[in-house]
């Protein structure tokens, strides 16, 4: 209950602060469509610009100083929580490849795998490093 009373709050302030940015940019819009002339003061259309871009920028600000959840999950974002682990995890991830007829050998019924086909001898297991920048690990992927 209580969580759901601190996003009310916090959503409430959102709304009213984009109604505030918002209001001077759309009373002009307002206002000149019945002046002739319209009115075109460059500092109050730069004060009104300046509303707009205001209302954009300050919703993080606003989730960062309103929401506890919000400034976890940016921290670890932004951290990259380096986790630390004795030794690299492994994972064997198998690579299946399919069976095709090659005609270019002198057996009609020799069937050559892909693998064969673009190394010339029949498939390996190869082992494959990745390296996680976020985790600080080394991975080690065995293909077969």
């Amino acid at each position: 209950m209580l969580g759901s009373i601190q996003v009310t709050k916090m959503l409430a302030v959102v709304v009213i602060l984009f109604a505030l940015l918002w209001m001077p940019y759309r009373t002009l819009v307002v206002v000149n469509s019945f002046m002739d002339p319209p009115y075109l003061n460059v500092w109050f259309l730069l004060f009104c610009r300046l509303c707009v871009y205001l209302n954009s920028a300050i919703n993080p600000i606003i989730y960062n100083l309103m929401s506890q959840k919000f400034r976890a999950a940016f921290k670890k974002l932004c951290k990259c929580e380096q986790k630390k682990t004795d030794k690299a995890a492994k994972y064997n991830v198998p690579v299946y490849y399919s069976v095709m007829k090659d005609s270019s050998h002198d057996s009609p019924d020799h069937d050559l795998t892909e693998q064969e086909d673009l190394n010339g001898f029949p498939g390996t297991t190869k082992k494959v490093n990745f390296t996680d920048k976020c985790i600080n690990t080394r991975t080690t992927y065995s293909v077969a």
